[in-house]
Parts: C-alpha cells; structure tokens; sequence
C-alpha cells in the first residue's frame, strides 16, 4: 500500500511539473506575442502560475506598476492599478465581461484554449505574429 501511495506521488509531481512547464511556454509565447522585447515584465495575478513562473523564458516577474503585461484571475481592479494595458485574463469569465482585456488563456476540458480579442488589439496597435492569429475573436 505504501508503494501504491508513493507511486501516485511521485507521478502527480511529474505530471503537475509538465503542466507548469506547459502553460510557461504558452505564456511566454502569449507574452512575446504581444510585446516585441527581448526580456519581458510581467506581473503574475494568479496563485496558480506562481509554480510555472520559474519556467519563464525571456520574462522577469515584476510589481504590477513596472509590467509591461499583466496575467490575472479574477481582479478587475487590477486595470487600475497597473499602468500598462496590456491585461491578459486567465479567467474566461473576465475575459467575457470586461472589454479592456486583451485575451485569455484558461483550460476547458483538460484543454488549453487562447483567446485573444481582435478588436482590442487593433485599439492598442498590436499585430500578433501570424502562429497567434488563428486565436483571435
């Protein structure tokens, strides 16, 4: 039983290091998308990408105000305290209701799924590269 036990462990903990690693490179690219730099700000709203966030390439995780991109749950206020526009939700449900949001990265179905709104982008004169494209509304 304990063999059992130990087992699922060890394999939860590979599985949750590959799901980090995952949405790290999905967010590199999301960040790289959005800002033509070569190092990125970022400011990390969210509990759960606090693990992925040592996987970041070419991102340094910095105070909401010095951001040049924002990842966040579920705080809208956070639109005010940045200085940067540049929201990305992982929630779809912020990404539904608040219009200032450029995208959205979220799982559905065990999936990940990108959004980004093409009318927002146009706004802030952003042009995705062409592999990011097919994810606009």
């Amino acid at each position: 039983m304990k063999a059992f036990v130990l087992i699922f462990v060890i394999i939860s903990a590979i599985f949750a290091s590959n799901v980090e690693k995952i949405e790290a490179q999905l967010f590199s690219t999301i960040a790289h998308g959005l800002v033509h730099k070569r190092v990125i700000n970022v400011c990390v709203d969210d509990p759960s990408l606090k693990g992925a966030g040592k996987y970041f390439e070419n991102m340094k995780i910095v105070s909401c105000g010095k951001a040049d991109v924002v990842f966040t749950l579920h705080d809208k206020s956070i639109m005010k305290k940045c200085k940067t526009s540049l929201i990305f939700s992982t929630s779809y449900y912020l990404f539904e209701h608040s219009p200032m949001i450029v995208g959205a990265f979220f799982w559905q179905k065990g999936r990940p799924n990108i959004i980004f709104r093409k009318k927002q982008l146009k706004h802030l004169g952003i042009n995705l590269p062409k592999d990011l494209m097919m994810y606009t509304d």
